[in-house]
C-alpha cells in the first residue's frame, strides 16, 4: 500500500503521432528502470486509415478508440507502468484534477491553454511536418501565451503532404522530447524546458520577450 501511494499520476492528452511515439518510447523505458507510474491516456478519437504511417497504429486497429488500441499494446510489458484509457477529449479544467504531471500533444489551442493554467509541471508537445515546438511549465509565461494563438485544428502532416508521398517526422522528435522530460521529472531531475526546430533546417530561436520595466521620469 505504501509503494502504491508513491506512484506518480501522469496525464497524456492526445494519442496521435506525438502521443503514440511518446508512449511507445516511455513504457519500455519505465519498465526497464522500474519507475512505478500511472499514465492516463485521454483522447476521444478512433483510429482511421488516414492515421496509419505517422501514428503508431495498425490496420487491424482501425475503428478502435486510439487510447484503447495504444494501451492494449503495452498490457503485457510488466508491473511498473499502469495505463488507463479514457475515451474523451479535454474540454474543462476539472478533467485535469488529480495528476502530478501533464503532457499535452493535441492540435488545438483550447486544451493547450487549459494545461498551461495548471500549477503542476506540464509539457506541451507540438509539430508540423518535419518541425517541432516544445514548451513547458518552466517556459516564460508570456512566450507560452504568444506561441499559443487561436487557430483551426492542424494535422502533424502539412496539408497535401501525404497525398504527395511526403510523410515527415517532426512528430517523432516531439514525442522523444516528451519522453525525456517525463523520465527526468519522475526522477526528480531537470528535463528539457523548450525547443523549436526542423529536421531539415536545424534549431530555431524563440521570439525574445521584452522585460517589463517601469519608466522612471526625472
Amino acid at each position: 500500500m505504501e509503494e502504491e501511494s508513491l506512484m506518480k499520476k501522469v496525464l497524456l492528452v492526445g494519442t496521435g503521432g506525438i502521443g503514440t511515439t511518446f508512449v511507445d518510447l516511455l513504457v519500455p523505458a519505465l519498465e526497464r528502470i522500474a519507475l512505478d507510474t500511472e499514465i492516463t491516456l485521454m483522447d476521444g478519437d478512433v483510429v482511421e486509415a488516414s492515421n496509419l504511417g505517422h501514428q503508431r497504429f495498425t490496420q487491424e486497429q482501425i475503428g478502435m478508440y486510439k487510447v484503447s488500441a495504444l494501451s492494449s499494446r503495452h498490457t503485457e510489458r510488466g508491473g511498473h507502468v499502469k495505463l488507463i484509457p479514457i475515451t474523451e477529449n479535454l474540454r474543462t479544467a476539472e478533467q485535469l484534477l488529480g495528476y502530478d504531471l501533464v503532457v499535452v500533444c493535441v492540435d488545438r489551442p483550447e486544451p493547450r491553454r487549459l494545461v498551461h493554467a495548471l500549477d503542476v509541471p506540464w509539457i506541451d508537445l507540438r509539430c508540423s511536418g518535419d518541425g517541432w515546438m516544445i514548451l513547458s511549465s518552466d517556459s516564460d509565461r508570456e512566450l507560452v501565451e504568444q506561441m499559443t494563438p487561436d487557430h483551426q485544428p492542424m494535422s502533424c502532416q502539412v496539408e497535401g503532404a501525404l497525398d504527395a508521398g511526403n510523410l515527415e517526422f517532426g512528430f517523432s522528435v516531439a514525442g522523444t522530447f516528451g519522453a525525456q522530460w517525463l523520465v527526468q521529472n519522475l526522477r526528480g531531475r531537470s528535463g528539457p524546458v523548450q525547443s523549436m526546430g526542423s529536421l531539415t533546417y536545424g534549431g530555431f530561436e524563440f521570439p525574445k520577450q521584452q522585460k517589463k520595466t517601469a519608466e522612471v521620469k526625472a
